[in-house]
């Protein structure tokens, strides 16, 4: 199992103009994950 070193959000906008969210996940193997 590996470790999570840092976690980044950002608000945006999505397709129809709302306001969410988006993260990015940085894994101590540096492996960077976005949802």
């Amino acid at each position: 199992m590996t470790a999570i070193v840092d976690i980044r959000a950002r608000e945006i906008l999505d397709s129809r103009g709302n306001p969410t969210l988006e993260a990015d996940v940085t894994l101590a193997s540096g492996v960077i994950g976005s949802a």
